[in-house]
């Protein structure tokens, strides 16, 4: 799996709007200090065909500490939650199924020969 920074998407802005790097890195940087900001001030960011990001109040609880088993305090915080739109969520699911149809597809053959039998 491939990662994205924020330097790939500044080479792509380049690319496209034929600007230079320096001031690709400046747009893209302004544009996550939005939405940043906009989240820290508690609204919500929708951004049309891809999601929306919105903050929640987690509550505390009592966690594990996964090497001692020990009971540790875990604070209430704030944290972002992002839900995708029905058109992204769409494009991922027909993507994943075409990449797992054959699979799928030779699985159901194995199995319709073995009910055959």
């Amino acid at each position: 799996m491939a990662q994205i920074t924020k330097d790939d998407i500044a080479s792509k802005l380049r690319d496209r709007a034929e600007i230079s790097l320096a001031e690709a890195r400046g747009e893209v940087t302004w544009l996550f200090d939005t939405i940043s900001d906009a989240l820290r001030s508690g609204n919500e960011i929708r951004v049309h065909g891809f999601g929306t990001f919105k903050t929640a109040q987690r509550a505390a609880r009592v966690g594990r500490n996964p090497q001692t088993g020990e009971a540790v305090q875990v604070p209430a915080r704030r944290v972002v939650r992002f839900t995708p739109s029905t058109i992204l969520r769409q494009a991922l699911a027909s993507k994943s199924s075409r990449t797992s149809g054959a699979k799928k597809t030779a699985a159901k053959k194995s199995a319709k020969k073995t009910a055959r039998r």
